[in-house]
This record gives structure tokens, sequence and C-alpha cells, in this order.
């Protein structure tokens, strides 16, 4: 089984010069008795207080930004958010990097309970406009945010959720063969349906023998999640990012479940986007991409839609794409 919670989107890690004026800062929170790892990035030449964005990677083993996520950061985040007055936070998920634990005994609640412990370390430096703390999550990561933010509106100001599902697990993995078997074996829309939901039904019921370790415990743990909850609380701005092409989480389906969530329409501080020819990893590409990915680019326009809300919700200096 190949899934989202298997294998977050991989991308290419690459090295980067550090910048003038950037500086990393290493810093640590203690979460249910474990030590977490993580650092800030900021511009040095910024002098007034920074608002901060904490990074939220998605599942797996070895999601890190220091590894599959490195360019994914990079591109998206500090290569111009910097200079334009954000702080960056990243932290290692439990039993990843240096962070204790272990990640695939974690609960989607428990990285959440993470997230905050991570987000009041950094209110306390004093570079930080600890009033402007915002999440973004990736994939699994995208759940993560919505988790924090319906859950502790104190401490977070706004949260985005990059190709996160707004519906369940069960249907994630069902949503993923789902776009398995149209691509790669050409069936119908209804077809690929009723077999993908036959498949998630035999894997579940198969980790209850054999979810021990690694993504089979992983998914044990967290195979009954459902997002509507969590959605339905969120009293804060929040910005939903899909791709067209996304063949782990659907944009229809999860534009549906919104509508299921919100049946008299999302509230105003709710934003929906979805890119167009783009996939789950926001690289511009084709439906049912079977090529190398390090051939394609990350999209602008995706990440000048983020900076924009960014922007807006820390009223800071107007953006100008580049």
């Amino acid at each position: 089984m190949k899934t989202l919670f298997v294998f977050a989107s991989l991308l290419l890690a690459a090295d980067f010069a550090i910048a003038a004026g950037t500086e990393r800062i290493n810093i640590s929170a203690v979460s249910e008795g474990y030590l977490l790892n993580g650092e800030v990035v900021r511009n040095t030449d910024r002098l007034e207080q920074l608002p901060a964005i904490i990074f939220l990677v998605g599942s797996g083993g070895i999601s890190s930004h220091t590894t599959d996520y490195k360019d994914f950061v990079h591109y998206f985040f500090e290569e111009r958010l910097l200079d334009l007055g954000f702080a960056i936070v990243y932290f290692d998920k439990r039993g990843v990097g240096d962070s204790e634990g272990v990640w695939f005994n974690t609960t989607f609640e428990q990285r959440a309970l993470d997230a905050k412990k991570i987000a009041i370390e950094v209110g306390e430096l004093d570079f930080i406009d600890r009033e402007q703390i915002y999440l973004v999550g990736h994939s699994q990561g995208g759940w993560i945010a919505q988790i924090a933010l319906a859950t502790w509106p104190e401490l977070f100001s706004g949260a985005i959720s990059m190709a996160g599902p707004t519906y369940g697990v069960r249907k994630q993995i069902v949503d993923e063969y789902h776009s398995r078997f149209i691509c790669d074996n050409g069936m119908s829309e209804e077809a690929a349906l009723k077999k993908a939901t036959r498949n998630v039904n035999r894997d579940l019921f198969f980790i209850s023998f054999l979810g021990w370790t690694g993504n089979w415990k992983q998914l044990r743990i967290i195979r009954d999640f459902e997002a509507d909850g969590y959605i339905s609380s969120i009293t804060k701005p929040f910005l939903f990012m899909f791709a067209e092409n996304d063949e782990l989480v659907n944009p229809e389906w999860a534009m549906e479940e919104l509508e299921k969530i919100f049946p008299d329409g999302s509230p105003s501080y709710i934003e929906t986007y979805i890119a167009d020819g783009q996939n789950h990893g926001f690289r511009i590409a084709p439906a049912c991409y079977r090529g190398a990915r390090d051939e394609l680019k990350y999209s602008g326009s995706t990440r000048d839609k983020l900076i924009e809300w960014l922007l807006m919700q820390t009223d800071r200096e107007s953006y100008v794409s580049l």
C-alpha cells in the first residue's frame, strides 16, 4: 500500500547557500516528556518584531525540513518570506532527526500538541511578535494545522493547509487508490471507486493484526481520524490550498467535504485555492504524470498566493511577484 501516510510527497534535497543576513537559531521544546529539536530562521536585517510561520511536515519517518522537504521550504518560504520580514520555524517530529520519541506511535492530536509546545518557545524569543504566529502544514501536516488552530486559537493567528485533506484518513486512502486505478489501469471513476473502497476495507482489516511498527503502526493509530469536527471549530483565518492534479487529495472531493461541513457556505475567514495544473507537491505537472520529479518546477503562482495571504493577515508591505 502506498498512501499519503506511508509516502508524503518526496521532494528532492538540494544545498542552498545561506544568504547574507540569514540567521539560524536552534530551539527545542518538551512535549509529553519528549525533547523536540528545531530551528528558527530569520533575516537579521529586519529589526522589527517578526511574525512567525511554523511549518508542519507530512507523513512518514523521513519527513524533515532538512531532507525531503529541503527544496520545498526553500522555494515556498525562505526564498521570499525572510526578506519580507517573516521568521520561519521548523521542528522534527517525534523520532525524526534529533527529536525524541517514536513518530509512528504519535496521534494527530499529539502532533498538534507538539506544534503548540514549539510555538510557546518561539513566542519567548525577543524578535518574534507572539501575537502573529501562523501554521503552515503540507499534506498530513495540513490535518495537524487544522487541529492546532481549532484547539488553541488563543495561541495561533491563522493557518494554511497545503494539499491537506478536509476529510478523514479512510477516505484519503480510498482517494489515492482511486487515482491510481484511473491513471495506471484506465478504469472508470465508478469502477475505480468500488475497487478502491474494497482495497481500503481489506487494508484496514489486516492492520489490526500486522500494524505493530512503522507506517502500518501509524496507520493503525490514525485510521479513524476525521477532520470535520476540527474544521467546523476553526474561528481564525484559514487558507485551504489544493492542487488540480493531486493524486493523493482530490480537490473536488475536498471542496465537496467543505460544503458538507458548511452547508450555508464557508465562514468569511476560511478561504480556498485550487492550483491549476499542479501535483501534490505544488509542482507543475499534468494529470497522471509518471516522469521524473526533478524535471518538474514548483509553481510561482502558488507561492504568490501563499505570500499574498500571509501579508494580508499580518498587514505587512505589499508583495510584488518577482
